[in-house]
């Protein structure tokens, strides 16, 4: 999960994933799954704040996809959040073979 996920995936957090609970979108005590499509890395301030409030007066979470996590806000607006790309390759001048 952390590699996958780099940061907490609650909107506009960036604290690094290495430092993260993992947290199931949906509940395992309410049959949520442990498997990358139910699991997001989020900083310990957001899961207790996901758990807090509870989903009927707080912030509601969904995957729409494994990793594509949708949060809909107290009043009603939807945040969409995506795993950054992994870091791409750095290829130095000089160092690749023709």
């Amino acid at each position: 999960m952390q590699h996958r996920d780099r940061t907490c995936r609650f909107p506009g957090c960036s604290r690094v994933a290495k430092h993260a609970d993992v947290d199931h979108t949906k509940d395992w005590q309410h049959g949520g799954k442990t498997t990358p499509d139910n699991l997001a890395c989020l900083c310990r301030h957001h899961h207790t704040l996901k758990h807090r409030l509870g989903p009927d007066e707080g912030w509601k979470v969904r995957q729409a996809a494994p990793g594509v996590l949708e949060w809909t806000d107290p009043m009603g607006q939807i945040r969409r959040t995506e795993p950054e790309p992994s870091p791409a390759a750095i290829v130095l001048p000089g160092s690749q073979s023709d």
